[in-house]
């Protein structure tokens, strides 16, 4: 069984599980579906894959978003040392006429002046040594511009002042079945124990004694999740310590 650096491939999990369980490859998809949902219901799905794309500006000044799109981490444009200097997230950006050719001209009022006129600045500040520049912008650069994203349509909007002709976007990818999904091996037990209770719950109970199966394996799913948590961030006596001799010093002061 493959593992990398502590993670196991949630592919080898269901795999396992259509072996035990005696089921065919025809099956995959369906118990691929209800692993996944466990991810989610495991609270580990900060595991998923994250993808990072340089993705060119529409005329309109918008960006359309990969198809397989779930949430951003970081929107921004890259700096001479490889890092995403980050845009501001700005809710003010509309919606109207994201699609349309002319948006920038449809969603400017001439009559009225900005709240702000795009002067903003990063400067240098003091870091206790040296001055540093602010996310590695020099001191005096223009801000680097704001944004918003509009799923339903699809879009990133950006501002009239963006002076790029690219945006970085990293973000969270949607699930394809046999992608490569890793998670902690702390939390495999748990995740077929997920897979069990969902594939029984899928059947129709006409028993008590069928009803009474799904409820045991409703808690031997539940039990395997509290002790998974607990493995993965054990109790240590260091940080224990630590904890402690800090709330000693927060109640000293208090």
């Amino acid at each position: 069984m493959s593992t990398h650096l502590g993670f196991i491939p949630l592919d080898t999990i269901v795999t396992d599980f259509l072996d035990e369980a005696k089921s065919n490859q025809q099956a995959y998809l369906r118990i691929w579906n209800i692993a996944f949902r466990g991810m989610e219901k495991l609270g580990i799905d900060s595991f998923y894959k994250t993808l990072s794309v340089k993705l060119p500006i529409n005329a309109n000044l918008t960006v359309t978003l990969p198809g397989d799109y779930q949430q951003w981490t970081k929107v921004g444009v890259l700096n001479s040392k490889g890092e995403i200097i980050p845009l501001n997230h700005n809710d003010k950006l509309t919606t109207y006429a994201d699609l349309s050719p002319d948006r920038i001209e449809k969603t400017q009022d001439a009559t009225l002046g900005a709240s702000d006129n795009g002067n903003i600045y990063w400067y240098n500040y003091w870091n206790g040594y040296s001055y540093t520049n602010v996310y590695g912008v020099p001191s005096g650069s223009p801000f680097v511009g704001s944004f918003k994203v509009d799923t339903n349509n699809g879009v990133i909007l950006l501002k009239p002042d963006f002076q790029y002709d690219y945006l970085m976007l990293e973000y969270r990818a949607s699930p394809q079945p046999g992608g490569e999904y890793y998670i902690p091996v702390e939390f495999r037990e748990a995740l077929i124990a997920w897979i069990i209770w969902r594939d029984n719950i899928s059947i129709p109970a006409k028993t008590h004694v069928a009803n009474s199966n799904i409820q045991m394996r409703r808690h031997d799913f539940f039990e395997a999740r509290r002790l998974a948590i607990a493995a993965y961030k054990p109790l240590r006596i260091s940080e224990a310590y630590q904890s402690s001799q800090e709330l000693t010093r927060l109640t000293v002061r208090s």
